[in-house]
């Protein structure tokens, strides 16, 4: 495909919604056909279709060449119903679905409609964990016997310019603050490791911010194909007034050496005798998501994320949540 990639954005309820809808209007290989939104975010999208100077729909149209889905996710399936058949090549946000049923479906769909499906998954684009890929490919660390991933993050009840309650929902989102953060670095676990999770166990519990109705934070221990070995701290665990909205940190050992990334976002800071400034963090993990998405439906290539890895990113979460249930490990393979 030599064209511009004609795409719409269908839904205004996933935060990263706000990044990406204007980096896809100025990127110079996409036109923005139309933002579709009529639920409780409905003002936003209307604001940001305006900017944009974009139609506002009520619902997804099928005159693209690809969309990406900002929707609640139990709705993922439903709109990939619609418009995989006519074609649409799908970026589905983060989860793929709120159960492994909707998620193969999801999957499946896309393979019969012969649609190109990516998840988004923030860490794959984020120079820090790049780079200890890059190692780990070349054999630098041996064979990788532990991961350690914290990644906690605010509530996202304070992100301005959208109504993101629904996160808080456990009918709407299917998880807490544990499976909200912690889906990105289950992915990033799976990427980094290279093997299946053959063990998972978890406990995951509202302690952080006692007063909402799901999770705010959780820590699992996830036993690896191989014999590795990893954990992942989440949640929403900064406090309102914390001065960053998200923390994360990886670290990596295997049996040749070791590798460590304090903050992927490539924060600055300086100072003098008598103060310190945070500059603005460098993201790069939206620029390559999206940059890997339209070129996958430009040159008609597989993205570097698939539907299936997000299936296998959601299924591993929903074991931790069946443990943390329980309070037994849960057996994968």
């Amino acid at each position: 495909m030599n064209a511009r990639v004609r795409l719409g954005i269908a839904g205004f309820d996933h935060p990263h919604v706000l990044r990406f809808a204007p980096m896809l209007a100025a990127d110079p290989r996409v036109e923005l056909a139309w933002i579709a939104e009529d639920g409780a975010n409905r003002a936003a999208a209307t604001t940001m279709a305006e900017r944009l100077s974009v139609p506002l729909l009520a619902e997804p149209a099928t005159d693209v060449d690809a969309a990406y889905l900002a929707v609640r996710p139990g709705r993922h399936l439903a709109v990939v119903r619609r418009l995989a058949p006519a074609g649409v090549h799908l970026l589905v946000d983060k989860p793929i679905a709120l159960t492994a049923e909707d998620g193969q479906a999801i999957v499946e769909e896309a393979a019969r409609s012969g649609v190109r499906l990516m998840v988004p998954f923030n860490p794959r684009g984020q120079v820090g964990p790049r780079l200890v890929r890059e190692r780990i490919e070349r054999g630098e660390l041996g064979e990788i016997r532990l991961v350690h991933v914290v990644k906690v993050g605010k509530v996202p009840l304070t992100i301005p310019g959208i109504d993101a309650s629904w996160l808080t929902d456990p009918a709407e989102a299917g998880f807490g603050g544990f499976g909200d953060i912690g889906m990105h670095a289950m992915d990033a676990l799976r990427w980094l490791i290279g093997t299946g999770a053959r063990r998972v166990y978890a406990r995951i519990h509202r302690g952080a911010r006692p007063e909402l109705s799901v999770d705010s934070i959780g820590t699992a221990t996830i036993e690896w194909v191989g014999g590795a070995v990893s954990t992942l701290t989440a949640g929403w665990a900064n406090p309102d007034g914390y001065p960053s909205f998200l923390d994360a940190r990886f670290e990596v050992v295997g049996t040749l050496g070791a590798a460590r990334v304090d903050h992927p976002y490539q924060e600055i800071r300086v100072a003098d005798m008598s103060r310190s400034e945070r500059l603005a963090a460098a993201r790069t993990d939206a620029a390559w998501s999206l940059d890997a998405f339209i070129d996958s439906v430009r040159f008609d290539r597989p993205p570097p994320i698939s539907g299936e890895d997000g299936l296998r990113a959601l299924e591993l979460m929903l074991a931790c949540y069946q443990s943390a249930s329980t309070g037994e490990p849960v057996e994968l393979a």
